[in-house]
């Protein structure tokens, strides 16, 4: 999670500003490997210093990094990978409880826990997730708020306590979907 911590850092805000971060977290390094594994709590450490440093609640910068994940254009390979759930927000969501798995496939570096799905009534659905690192949740919340955009649906999202997300469909057809294809253009 560090490293995409750093990519979201450095390409949203600059390299001073990640540099700040990583004096302020007393890290011995600016730059985190992927495939490395970082002491327990270091994440939750340096993300604490970011919120401090961008003036933001920690909550914001995980939901911001979840959204960066999908969207930024660097990471094209998640939003396939979402993506590949199915044809609409719903069945999406109903693909989640794979998404561990998957997510292994594209990014061996991203631990993500257990995900259990339950639809309570039509167009509702609570989340749950196992144990994992304290903004886990939130980067989750920033991940389904920016498909539901690329799906053109009208969600209200809200994580509820530790390891639980409330998902509320208001309106599937509310924007045009982002175009998607199974193939990946050739050229």
């Amino acid at each position: 999670m560090l490293r995409f911590l750093q990519g979201y850092v450095r390409g949203t805000f600059g390299v001073p500003v990640w540099q700040t971060i990583c004096r302020r977290a007393d890290v011995p390094v600016e730059t985190f490997e992927p495939m490395l594994r970082y002491a327990p709590g270091l994440a939750d450490q340096v993300a604490a210093q970011a919120a401090a440093v961008l003036g933001r609640p920690v909550e914001t910068i995980w939901e911001d990094l979840g959204t960066y994940l999908v969207t930024s254009p660097g990471h094209e390979g998640v939003r396939r990978l979402l993506r590949f759930g199915g044809i609409g927000y719903a069945d999406f969501l109903h693909s989640l409880e794979e998404l561990p798995g998957r997510a292994r496939l594209a990014l061996p570096d991203l631990d993500l826990p257990e995900i259990r799905l339950t639809e309570i009534a039509p167009d509702r659905f609570v989340l749950e997730c196992g144990a994992g690192l304290r903004g886990t949740i939130r980067v989750l919340v920033g991940m389904l708020t920016a498909m539901a955009d690329d799906f053109g649906t009208l969600c209200l999202i809200e994580a509820e306590g530790e390891g639980r997300i409330a998902i509320r469909i208001l309106d599937r057809a509310h924007a045009a979907a982002r175009p998607f294809d199974l193939a990946l253009p050739e050229g």
